[in-house]
C-alpha cells in the first residue's frame, strides 16, 4: 500500500464506537498534546474521541490525518529507518491529496511515534513552520521526560492515560454514574469486578476468566519484550522477566533494589544493585509499574528508603498473581493510588508518596501539596485493624498539622473524632465516584 492510498483509506473509514474516557486533552496556541500511557491502555481511541469532538465542532474530517506507527504496513513500504523523511513523505503526500488545506490548517495525530527515529525534530519543525495543531501518543514516559525535554524543547505538554477508572468501567457496563444510596449493592458488586476485571478495554468482553489473565499475561510479556528489551538494547531476557515479575507479585508492598538483587542472584540470575536498579526505571518508564516513596523533604532521603511499587492496573495485577486469590487488600489499596494519581496528574512521582510516622506507624498516601492523607483499608470491623488504621491517620495529623484524614473501605462509612482532627471513613464505590480525594 502506498502512502496515498493509507491516507485515502483512513479518511474514507468511519470511527469506531468507543466509551469516552475523562478529562480534556485540548491546549491552546500551538503545543502538541502528548497522550502517555501503557500499551493497551486505549490512547488510540482516546485520540479517536478528540478527533469526533473537533469534527463536531466544525472542523472538516478532510483536515485531519491520523497514522499509527504499531501498523506493520506502515514497514512493509518503507523502512523505519528513514524516520523523519517518512513523516515528511507523509506529510507532503497529505496536502496534495487534499489541496488547500495547508493554508486552512490540520491536525495531524501520531499514534505510538516513540519508534520512529528524528519523529521530535519533524514535529518540533512542523509545530514552528506548518498551520497544523499535532497530536502525539507513545507508550513510553521518555515522551515525558528527556525526549521532550531536549528535542520537544517545551512544544508539548503530557497527558497520561492509565487504564480505565472505575467511573470509565461503569460506562462499560452502562450503570448510572450519579447512584443513589438505594443503589449501593449494586455499586459495591460492580467495584468488586473492577478490582478483578481492572481497566484494559480489550480485557472487559472476556467472560472466561483464563482467556482474560491470558490476555493481561500478554500485555506484560509485550511490555517486557518490546518497551524494556528491545528499545533498550538489554539481552537478559530471563533476568528482565524475572525481575519484571518479582515486582508484579509485590504489587503494594516495600520493595528494594537491594533486595531484588539478591532475590535474583538466589536464582541464579546475578545482576548487581545498579543494573536492577536501571531495570526497574525502564519498567516505571513503560508505565508497568509505578515506585512511590516515603514522604520526606530530603531527596536523598526518598532516594535511599524502600519504596512502594504499584503495578499499573489491579485487574492485570490479579492475572499475574501466582495464586487467583492474590491478598484483597493489595489491589483495593493499589486502586486507591491509581485513583489519586489519575485525579492529581501534576502530583505523580514523589508528589504522592507513604508516610511514617515518628513511631514507625504507616499511612498508604499522603499528598503533601494538597494537604491531606488517605487510608486504604477493607474492612474496620476488627478491633486490631480499626486501632491501626485510625492511630497511623491520627498520629501523622498531628505530627503534620492536618485537620482531617480519609479511609476508603470497602462498605463502611464512618465519621470519627479524634484530638487531631476529623476521620471519614467512606465506601469505596462512593469514593471512587467522587471528583476529589
Amino acid at each position: 500500500m502506498n502512502l496515498e492510498d493509507f491516507i485515502r483509506e483512513w479518511q474514507a473509514r468511519p470511527l469506531p464506537e468507543f466509551i469516552n474516557r475523562e478529562g480534556s486533552i485540548r491546549i491552546k496556541g500551538k503545543l502538541a498534546p502528548a497522550v502517555i500511557g501503557m500499551r493497551r491502555s486505549g490512547k488510540t481511541w482516546r485520540l479517536f474521541q478528540e478527533m469526533r469532538d473537533l469534527a463536531a465542532g466544525g472542523v472538516d474530517p478532510k483536515s485531519i490525518l491520523y497514522l499509527n506507527f504499531d501498523d506493520d504496513r506502515l514497514y512493509s513500504q518503507n523502512d523505519v529507518q528513514k524516520g523523519e523523511g517518512l513523516l515528511d513523505e507523509f506529510l507532503e503526500t497529505f496536502f496534495r491529496i487534499n489541496p488547500g488545506i495547508r493554508r486552512k490548517g490540520a491536525y495531524f495525530f501520531l499514534d505510538e511515534i516513540q519508534g520512529i527515529p528524528g519523529w521530535a525534530a519533524f514535529a518540533r519543525r512542523i509545530i514552528d513552520t506548518e498551520n497544523i495543531k499535532l497530536y502525539v501518543s507513545g507508550s513510553s514516559a521518555k515522551l515525558l521526560s528527556s525526549e521532550i525535554a531536549t528535542e520537544f524543547r517545551g512544544r508539548s505538554f503530557p497527558f497520561e492515560l492509565l487504564p480505565f477508572s472505575f467511573r470509565e468501567y461503569l460506562r462499560y457496563l452502562k450503570m448510572d454514574e450519579n447512584p443513589s444510596p438505594l443503589d449501593r449493592s449494586e455499586y459495591e458488586n460492580a467495584f468488586l469486578g473492577y478490582l478483578s476485571a481492572g481497566g484494559f478495554p480489550e480485557a472487559f468482553p472476556q467472560d472466561d476468566p483464563q482467556i482474560r489473565a491470558g490476555l493481561l499475561q500478554n500485555y506484560v510479556d509485550m511490555v517486557v519484550l518490546r518497551d524494556v528489551l528491545e528499545r533498550y538494547g538489554l539481552s537478559n531476557v530471563r533476568g528482565v522477566r524475572e525481575l519484571t515479575h518479582a515486582l508484579l507479585a509485590q504489587n503494594g508492598n516495600l520493595v528494594s533494589m537491594k533486595r531484588l538483587a539478591d532475590q535474583l542472584a538466589a536464582r541464579g540470575l546475578p545482576m548487581g544493585r545498579a543494573m536492577v536498579s536501571r531495570i526497574c526505571t525502564h519498567l516505571e518508564d513503560s508505565f508497568l509499574v509505578f515506585f512511590v516513596p516515603l514522604y520526606a523533604q530530603s531527596l536523598q532521603k526518598i532516594r535511599v528508603n524502600p519504596q512502594k511499587v504499584y503495578a499499573v492496573d489491579p485487574g492485570l495485577s490479579y492475572a499475574v498473581s501466582p495464586s487467583q486469590s492474590m491478598n484483597l487488600g493489595q489491589r483495593f489499596e493499589q486502586a486507591v493510588y491509581l485513583e489519586l494519581r489519575r485525579r492529581y496528574p501534576l502530583l505523580r512521582g514523589t508528589g504522592i508518596s507513604y508516610y511514617l510516622t515518628g513511631d514507625r506507624q504507616e499511612v498508604d498516601f499522603i499528598l503533601g501539596e494538597a494537604q491531606f492523607l488517605v487510608q486504604a483499608c477493607v474492612s474496620l470491623k476488627e478491633e486490631k485493624t480499626r486501632r491501626r488504621e485510625l492511630g497511623a491517620l491520627e498520629k501523622a495529623m498531628e505530627e503534620l498539622g492536618f485537620k482531617q484524614g480519609t479511609i476508603v473501605t470497602l462498605h463502611e462509612r464512618e465519621t470519627v473524632k479524634t484530638s487531631a482532627g476529623i476521620i471519614e471513613a467512606v465506601p469505596a464505590w462512593e469514593w471512587f465516584l467522587a471528583r476529589n480525594g
